[in-house]
């Protein structure tokens, strides 16, 4: 998920754009959903929908005609006389300019608040942490969710006549949970979940729906936390929605519910949390494609070695091929070792060096024996054919639709390393009547890893690839060798840039070592004799009763030379 960076101030006054535009176009959506006017109404026309008052109706006296919220007209009913006089009385001569000084308060409020919790939450919550790219996929997700439930309501309504009907249970919201945990994480998905369910439950002036809206929400964001297939979308839907129907029912219990409405409310729940997941399930490759995300469900997706680029690294480049198999997994150890994204470690992995299939000869690992394609090039040649797998790989990288995160990852596993082989080679080559050998032309152009994740292909890559000269792999030199090359990247500057911490480093050289051991373990040397089997055992069982025998003729030898 790593953005370019961008100077503090610029980065900040961009999110708080979108936040305004969130809060503006939020509160304009209350114009949508706002009572529709009485004043054309006649005694006599019969009311489409319950009609309640919406303030207070005083009359000539001190006590109110009708308190805010009683049933002035019920669906189906013809218009009386007096019912019109109150009804007029509610809407009053300045009812007109009413809808737009709530949209403006809507704004003010939504502002404030999304500003302050926004702020807190990145001052205060360690991974809480939205790019520009994230806040606008989450400020869009709420806008539709919000507009499918509002239009909804405005439908049921229309169809039962009733203000607030339980059919709205079954318009399928719990996908904004899923949808933002999915995609995001799970603080990120607090926080906008929070801000939705408030929102929506002040627009539509519903106590109730602020709880529903957060718990379910809230539950489904926690189940899907762990989807790892697309099918397990339905599971964590199912689990959703049968914590969710135990929230309605307690809503239903205080609100003093006849039980049989409250039984329909929990079933119309149990089939949005279905449907949600099934919704989610359609959504999530348009959302992958559209804001460039690379999901949990999408990295399992590429470590699948089937990957149309991995079968090509295997048949042109298969030492490349084994090699990323092998840092891939010392990777996806490592980030487990210290918290960090496994599947996205392992997937980049595995990807970091497909740049090297435009030329695969040149790399050292898919050499040919007696084989050398650097000996008639000049160190300069050389050093310009490895530096450029790094810009070969993104760009095949973005042509395959890997993702950002992955695209990422591939142009910063090398940072500004050093060429040494070939600088130092070229050094000896200097001629001085020619242009000076400088080191920057040796050195991989960046950036530097900026995630931890990159950091840890970084390290894993340099690691796998020199302890393949290792002589006598003890573990006392795998743990030493270990050590060194991480104090090298370490002390090069090269992770200067990216979260870990020197904790870190000790606890992923610990993961790195136990690999290593079991990739490099010693070997039992059995005897000559038992290594082909039963022909081998049967063998030496014949040879063994041989010198018996041979034994016995010396003794009867002796025997008779005594004699």
């Amino acid at each position: 998920m790593q953005e370019p960076k961008e100077p503090p101030s610029k980065l900040s006054l961009k999110r708080q754009l979108i936040i305004i535009c969130f809060s503006l176009l939020f509160a304009l959506s209350s114009l949508l959903f706002r009572p529709e006017g009485v004043s054309k109404y006649h005694v006599g026309d019969v009311a489409q929908r319950n009609i309640k008052a919406t303030r207070d109706i005083y009359g000539e006296g001190k006590e109110p005609l009708m308190r805010k919220g009683e049933i002035i007209v019920r669906a189906g009913e013809r218009i009386k006389e007096e019912q019109l006089r109150k009804l007029l009385a509610m809407e009053g001569p300045m009812e007109a300019s009413r809808p737009v000084k709530k949209a403006l308060t809507f704004f003010l409020l939504f502002s404030i608040i999304g500003s302050i919790l926004f702020e807190f939450s990145q001052r205060n919550i360690k991974k809480f942490r939205l790019s520009t790219r994230d806040l606008l996929f989450g400020t869009i997700l709420s806008l539709l969710t919000f507009l499918l439930l509002g239009l909804s309501s405005l439908l049921f309504e229309s169809v039962t006549g009733e203000a607030v009907s339980e059919y709205e249970y079954l318009v399928p919201v719990l996908c904004f949970g899923m949808l933002t945990r999915i995609v995001l994480y799970s603080e990120a998905s607090i926080i906008l979940t929070l801000l939705f369910s408030l929102f929506s439950a002040l627009l539509l002036e519903r106590l109730d729906l602020f709880v529903y809206l957060f718990c379910g929400n809230l539950f489904a964001s926690y189940f899907s936390g762990r989807c790892e297939k697309r099918s397990s979308l339905l599971r964590a839907g199912l689990l959703s929605s049968l914590f969710t129907s135990l929230v309605i029912v307690l809503l239903s219990l205080l609100s003093q519910d006849p039980y049989g409405l409250m039984v329909k409310k929990s079933g119309l729940v149990f089939v949005n949390g279905l449907l949600s997941s099934s919704i989610v399930l359609a959504l999530l490759p348009v959302i992958e494609q559209a804001f460039d995300y690379v999901t949990d469900i999408r990295l399992i997706e590429l470590s699948d070695f089937e990957h149309p680029l991995l079968e090509e690294l295997m048949l042109k480049a298969p030492g490349t091929y084994h090699h990323s198999i092998l840092v891939g997994t010392l990777a996806k150890a490592a980030a487990e070792s210290i918290g960090a994204h496994p599947l996205l470690a392992r997937a980049a992995s595995y990807f970091h060096d497909i740049g090297k299939l435009k030329m695969p000869q040149y790399f050292v690992e898919n050499r040919k024996e007696n084989s050398d394609p650097h000996r008639d090039l000049s160190p300069h040649m050389s050093a310009l054919i490895l530096l450029s797998h790094v810009k070969e790989g993104v760009e095949l990288a973005r042509s395959h639709r890997l993702g950002k995160r992955i695209v990422d990852i591939i142009a910063e596993h090398h940072g500004t390393c050093l060429l040494a082989y070939f600088y130092e080679k070229a050094k000896e080559k200097e001629d001085p009547e020619l242009a000076l050998v400088e080191e920057k032309d040796f050195r991989y152009p960046g950036p530097k890893p900026q995630t931890k994740e990159a950091g840890i292909v970084m390290l894993a890559d340099q690691v796998e690839a020199s302890s393949r000269v290792l002589e006598d792999p003890t573990p006392k030199r795998i743990e030493s060798h270990v050590r060194q090359v991480i104090q090298n990247v370490f002390l090069d500057g090269q992770l200067d840039e990216c979260e870990l911490t020197l904790k870190d480093l000790h606890a992923i050289e610990r993961s790195f070592v136990n690999i290593l051991l079991g990739i490099f373990h010693q070997r039992i040397e059995y005897p000559k004799r038992v290594i082909h089997g039963g022909a081998d055992k049967r063998r030496a069982k014949g040879e063994e009763t041989r010198k018996g025998q041979d034994k016995k003729d010396l003794k009867r030898l002796d025997g008779l030379v005594g004699s």
